[in-house]
């Protein structure tokens, strides 16, 4: 094949790792659309929920449709447990979520309510001083389901010694710790609610267009392969 003037004779082994490499980079390309409109997706959801009004529920008869939900639920904290999410994130800062167990009233299930973001501090031997949690035997939030963290490492076994820190939420691992029943999701506290917590709630671990610039650097390397593809296998005509 002649193109611009010059003879286009690949080798066999420069075309199959031409077609692999293009085909890995197009395939990561569709994979992080995928991920940008499955946040979108949530990201919607997430923001039509919260123009409702909280509400009362039957927390387990709500169960298969409750994420989202702006839930306004009669308990009293349990003021002996504490726990703290480690490795969160807030603008850039290191520190922890949170979690202060709720028990509702007329039920022994435990609702674990996260409060929001402290500072880590100067040092991770020196736990963060937990404030009593502000009730008025009503906590109003947004009911938030934990999801698989892929980046799990080791598992949770809490300790009888409050507070203590978590690496994450596995409610399952955690139930041994309580009498009630532990409930299979997390209240985020309503921003308005009284609190001594930084609370700024967002569904998703990264804005969906942060997914599409990725897929676009996928596709770049894609394109990019194919020029190389072509530049290092043109010949002049002569051979040489």
């Amino acid at each position: 094949m002649i193109i611009f003037k010059r003879r286009f004779r690949p080798t066999p082994r420069a075309i199959v790792i031409t077609l692999v490499g293009f085909g890995v980079f197009v395939a990561l390309g569709m994979w992080q659309l995928e991920r940008a409109d499955y946040k979108d997706a949530i990201q919607r959801k997430f923001e039509s929920r919260l123009e409702a009004d909280y509400r009362q529920v039957d927390i387990r008869a709500a169960l298969s449709d409750i994420e989202f939900q702006k839930l306004e639920l009669p308990g009293k904290y349990d003021l002996s447990r504490t726990l703290l999410v480690d490795n969160q994130l807030y603008h850039g800062r290191a520190g922890y979520h949170v979690l202060s167990p709720f028990e509702l009233s007329g039920s022994s299930d435990i609702l674990l309510i996260n409060r929001g973001w402290v500072a880590l501090g100067n040092s991770r031997e020196i736990l963060p001083a937990i404030e009593k949690p502000a009730s008025d035997g009503v906590v109003r939030g947004i009911a938030s389901i934990p999801g698989e963290n892929i980046y799990r490492m080791g598992t949770i076994s809490l300790q009888d010694n409050w507070p203590q820190v978590i690496a994450f939420v596995d409610i399952e691992a955690m139930q041994a710790q309580f009498e009630g029943q532990l409930l299979p999701l997390i209240l985020w506290l309503g921003p308005e609610q009284a609190g001594h917590y930084e609370r700024e709630w967002n569904p998703v671990w990264a804005r969906p267009e942060k997914s599409r610039a990725y897929a676009l650097q996928w596709f770049t390397f894609g394109a990019v392969s194919l020029i190389l593809f072509l530049v290092l296998n043109l010949r002049k005509q002569n051979g040489k």
